[in-house]
């Protein structure tokens, strides 16, 4: 059998693509076929001019033979050869922590809003990793650009939950006396209410733990319905809230406007607002819905292994492959509202997937890393800033890379040694290298992480 798809030449405004044919073939996964939407046009970048799209024959394998060939998606270990031994990373927008094989954490980067975990006397900026003030016995790291800058909170072995730095809209989910505190924290202090957790995500306005049993409790502004059967927030950011109108969830994913869950049958559902700022069908919900508030629903994708996502869009990883919806980074000329599926060369799958506002990248199962979306400071990995209108091979890794995270204008990745690399831009120490640059950083750079 073959299906006709449309393969999708996105084009650049100025800022480069986010999601384009990122792999090879771009292949709509959704029933309906639903085309790309065209966004208004960047007033710096004028009309698109690179935009085409053309008929392509995609052979689909399991429908010749009759069975589904589901594929093994497991992440690789990693292998601690270092010491220390990084586990797992998260990110902001310029700062980024690491889960150590110990158990603690160590950031570096942007401080603004106390996000490296220092206490008050932490500075503004660091490119020395150091270690979060007290913070112990971590299993899960999530870190989420907020406001005014980044967040991160963190699952301890006991499964309770603790949080530091940005917290305009109660992310860090504190009460005081009754009240929801807002003030940022340089410090990570626990989440009174959030206990028996599996698995902690926080974003832009709000943070989730999953529980080991069903269910899930969440905290901050439910300003996009992402507390179902809860009030639309008005401003004022809830406390800790169990909701038990959801399942056993294995992962969540919170963007700015919505909520994707991987469920544990490895099924996907989402809720939130229906729309952003491009259109009422256009948002991170991956699927059609008819309220504006939409309560959890099913996205139309099967055996899926990991989810991300960031402001405006999402992407997740579905039998081996990576499919994304939702809208471009800046300067994109189309969004997606159902997802694209995001083809890997023959006989290669996903393993991981991070998602930032402006890049995003897969680790692969030959042992490669792929990134693509803005690349203004070389943090695709190619070794160039140079526009791509497709996704890049990472090169110049010390070894394979298992799991990654993206921030605004750097990447780094895990690699299987438990050492960690980054690349692009050090302005405010995001790489990790000991000090802050102006440079864009080509090649990757080797994170000094002290015992």
């Amino acid at each position: 059998m073959k299906t006709t798809t449309r393969l999708v030449r996105w084009t650049t405004l100025g800022f480069g693509i986010w999601a384009s044919c990122a792999f090879a073939i771009v292949a709509c996964s959704s029933s309906d076929d639903t085309p790309p939407r065209e966004t208004p046009s960047n007033d710096a970048g004028g009309t698109p001019t690179d935009a085409a799209s053309a008929d392509v024959a995609v052979n689909d394998a399991a429908s010749d033979t009759g069975a589904e060939v589901i594929v093994d998606a497991a992440v690789d270990p990693v292998a601690c050869s270092v010491t220390p031994c990084v586990l797992e990373l998260a990110a902001g927008a310029s700062s980024v922590c690491a889960r150590v094989e110990d158990g603690t954490v160590r950031c570096w980067g942007s401080n603004a809003s106390g996000e490296l975990g220092r206490g008050p006397e932490g500075g503004d900026l660091s490119g020395t990793p150091s270690a979060v003030a007290g913070l112990a016995n971590v299993t899960q790291l999530s870190g989420a650009i907020s406001v005014p800058s980044d967040a991160y909170c963190a699952r301890r072995s006991d499964g309770t939950v603790a949080c530091w730095g940005s917290n305009t809209f109660g992310v860090l989910g504190r009460v005081v006396d009754g009240a929801v505190d807002v003030e940022s924290s340089p410090t990570a202090m626990a989440v009174e209410g959030a206990s028996g957790v599996a698995s902690i995500a926080i974003g832009r306005s709000m943070a989730c733990a999953a529980h080991t049993t069903s269910g899930m409790t969440c905290w901050g502004d439910n300003v996009s319905g992402q507390m179902p059967g809860q009030p639309l927030g008005d401003g004022v950011p809830f406390g800790p809230s169990r909701l038990d109108s959801v399942g056993k969830l294995d992962a969540l994913a919170l963007a700015d406007r919505g909520t994707v869950a991987l469920a544990s049958n490895a099924s996907l559902e989402s809720w939130g607002l229906r729309g952003d700022m491009f259109g009422p069908g256009v948002g991170v919900l991956g699927r059609e819905v008819s309220l504006d508030v939409a309560p959890p629903g099913r996205i139309d994708l099967a055996h899926a292994s990991a989810v991300a996502a960031s402001e405006g869009r999402a992407c997740a990883i579905a039998n081996g492959q990576v499919h994304c919806w939702g809208v471009g980074a800046n300067g994109t000329s189309s969004v997606y509202p159902s997802p694209v599926a995001l083809s890997a060369p023959k006989g290669v799958y996903a393993q991981t997937i991070a998602v930032g506002r402006k890049t995003a990248c897969a680790t692969l199962s030959d042992g490669s890393a792929r990134c693509w979306g803005d690349n203004t400071r070389g943090q695709l990995g190619g070794g160039d800033s140079e526009v791509h209108f497709g996704a890049v091979v990472v090169a110049g890794l010390s070894a394979r890379p298992v799991r990654m995270v993206t921030m605004d204008s750097a990447t780094c990745a895990v690699l299987v040694t438990g050492g960690v690399q980054c690349w692009g831009g050090n302005s405010l120490g995001q790489l990790g290298i000991g000090k802050a640059d102006p440079l864009t950083h080509l090649q990757p750079e080797t994170v000094g992480i002290s015992p």
